[in-house]
């Protein structure tokens, strides 16, 4: 399964990373960058199967494009803000991770609004 081949990336870069910090802390964050952004792109194909089944969904019961593609993005956001955010705070710099994990939820309100719109508009309709 490939989900072994990612966790014994991840533990094998965590050795190297608590390895490379006694010895030169610059090569460890590099190490961790590195680390992260192999791990995402071993994952990408999952995502491409989740968009499969997710569009399959669609068509099979009529929802319309357009709310497909903000619940993509909304799933999307979610997960780019909570990667950085670690990233960021693996760092050191928390109250920064903070303000993009804020970011991002005001980003999500503002990407979902449509949605919310024509959720009252409908309630409004049935009273």
């Amino acid at each position: 399964m490939e989900i072994y081949k990612i966790i014994a990336v991840g533990l094998v870069s965590a050795v190297i990373v608590v390895y490379l910090k006694s010895v030169n802390s610059e090569l460890s964050m590099l190490a961790a960058i590195a680390a992260g952004v192999v791990i995402l792109i071993m994952s990408v194909s999952y995502v491409v199967d989740f968009i499969a089944v997710l569009s399959g969904f669609t068509e099979k019961t009529n929802i319309d494009g357009a709310v497909f593609g903000i619940v993509l993005k909304i799933i999307a956001i979610s997960y780019f803000v909570e990667f950085s955010a670690s990233l960021i705070e693996d760092f050191g710099l928390k109250n920064i991770s903070d303000k993009v994990v804020f970011a991002g939820k005001l980003l999500i309100l503002s990407v979902s609004f449509p949605i919310v719109k024509n959720l009252i508009e409908v309630i409004g309709s049935l009273l």
